[in-house]
């Protein structure tokens, strides 16, 4: 009986080896997806410790279209700015200002923040 069983297992298993899987599943929105996630929001403070340089300026903005959508955040707009700085090759993000902007013809709510992408030499550990 046990070798029935085992037998009846293995042709399972051999039947199912030639199967392909397909996924819309892409590397490439993963990578986006978590781009934000490799630039460190840094304070003033925190700089003056570490080497770095200054990339450029970035913004985000969240914009709140139609009554009916979410508000616009200053985190969305800081999480959209950090997508910039990371299209910059950034690993570091300050923060200078974020700005409500007034309803206006094309957004109920607008959150803009503005700041500086950074290379921020990291420490290495001895």
């Amino acid at each position: 009986m046990n070798r029935l069983i085992v037998i009846i297992f293995i042709a399972l298993v051999s039947g199912c080896s030639n199967y392909q899987f397909h996924s819309n599943v892409d590397k490439e929105n993963f990578d986006n997806y978590f781009k934000p996630s490799h630039v460190i929001v840094y304070d003033k403070k925190q700089l003056l410790d570490l080497e770095y340089t200054v990339l450029g300026a970035v913004e985000g903005s969240s914009c709140q279209e139609a009554e009916i959508d979410v508000p616009a955040s200053q985190r969305e707009a800081r999480t959209k700015a950090r997508f910039n700085a990371a299209d910059m090759n950034a690993n570091g993000i300050i923060f200078h200002s974020c700005l409500n902007i007034e309803r206006d013809e094309t957004c109920v709510s607008n959150v803009i923040c503005y700041g500086r992408a950074l290379d921020v030499e990291l420490p290495v550990d001895e």
